[in-house]
């Protein structure tokens, strides 16, 4: 059985090493210890480990916290933190980026046993907790009704693909939108706005903005409620009636291939000031992680986007697209040379992670 890996950063070598030390006596594997941002992300993408120890107040620009708030966003990788006297401020910071444990100095060996065993535990439930949700979205995108889930202002958070194409609009243009922009909704007992139990409204009509034509449908509105009970929202279910035009207005399930290119197309918008301008993919040629931002360079400007590495990366085509660095994204064919550990497009030199680079040259055909 494999040993669970860790690694820590401490910037006090003495603490560094007596971590390292009582955690082997623990039987887990610390291949190694860092003392800086720089070093903790190569020995991270070297080791790839499991589990890291971070000192909350490590000395330089990047401290502890900022590194936790990577690990979490593009790593998800569990940290628990180094502490001795930690200031109201900086706890709150800490807080932000959801840690495992907290390890106050000074330390004893049981406190580490202890800390660590649960970070693992609850760190294992909530990949559990994840995949479920997955699992669930799955279930939602692609069941056969059409599901439309709005906020207490009655505004459009989320579509499934059925009601992608019932309301003939993605989810991304529907986003923030109210109802009533989208869709009429046409029965006697239904009103707008957010209901607080459960209405069924048979035998209504339905239209939209881009298909005035209605549709006999079932209804079903349903009130969402947070983990501590306050209705956030309604989930609206609709079943067309079956008539003989149907197919014109609601078209059968998309392949996922059809579904995913719906959904992303050929291109996004991005926020330039207060202009959303289209990028399309294929002027793409890098994408850069800086802190809680992204740089997209294309071949001609550059945006700056509130986003992290792995949101982007899961929106790309793989086809396309490659993480060669915890840092960078690239387009592969805007890549003009390689050496053995970087590329280069255009003038730019852009490095290649050990633990991306095995994955990254399978794509490519060498004589």
């Amino acid at each position: 059985m494999r040993k669970t890996k860790i690694i820590v950063i401490e910037d006090e070598v003495i603490v560094a090493k007596d971590i390292q030390k009582s955690l082997i006596q623990l039987g887990y594997d610390v291949p190694a210890v860092a003392n800086s941002a720089q070093v903790a992300f190569e020995k991270i993408d070297e080791y790839e480990p499991d589990l890291v120890f971070c000192d909350i107040k490590l000395k330089g620009s990047i401290d502890g916290i900022d590194i936790a708030s990577r690990l979490r966003e593009e790593y998800l990788i569990p940290v628990i933190f180094l502490t001795s006297y930690v200031d109201k401020e900086t706890l709150d910071r800490a807080k932000v980026t959801e840690p495992y444990g907290y390890i106050v100095k000074p330390f004893n060996q049981t406190d580490l046993e202890t800390t660590v065993a649960m970070a693992l535990y609850k760190f294992e439930k909530d990949m559990e907790v994840r995949d479920n949700e997955k699992r669930f979205a799955n279930v939602i995108s692609n069941i056969d009704e059409a599901i439309c889930i709005v906020n207490l202002e009655d505004k459009v958070t989320f579509l499934n693909t059925r009601a992608e194409q019932l309301f003939k609009l993605s989810f991304a243009n529907s986003l923030g939108h109210n109802l009533a922009q989208l869709l009429t909704i046409s029965h006697n007992n239904y009103m707008h706005g957010v209901v607080k139990m459960p209405v069924t409204l048979n035998n209504a009509t339905i239209s939209n903005v881009h298909n005035l034509q209605p549709v006999s449908c079932n209804i079903v509105i349903s009130p969402i409620h947070d983990e501590i009970n306050q209705l956030i929202g309604n989930a609206i279910i609709i079943r067309p009636n079956a008539f003989a035009n149907e197919s014109e207005v609601l078209a059968p399930p998309l392949s996922k291939e059809s579904e995913e290119a719906m959904v992303f197309q050929d291109s996004f918008f991005v926020k330039k000031g207060s202009v959303l301008v289209k990028v399309f993919l294929t002027n793409i040629h890098w994408i850069q992680a800086m802190d809680n931002y992204v740089v997209i360079q294309t071949s001609a400007d550059q945006f700056v986007v509130h986003s992290t590495m792995r949101n982007i990366e899961a929106k790309l085509p793989a086809e396309n697209f490659v993480r060669v660095h915890r840092s960078y994204i690239v387009q592969t064919d805007k890549i003009t040379s390689m050496e053995d550990n970087s590329i280069v497009i255009n003038d730019k030199i852009i490095p290649v992670g050990k633990s991306y680079r095995d994955l990254f040259l399978k794509r490519f055909n060498f004589l």
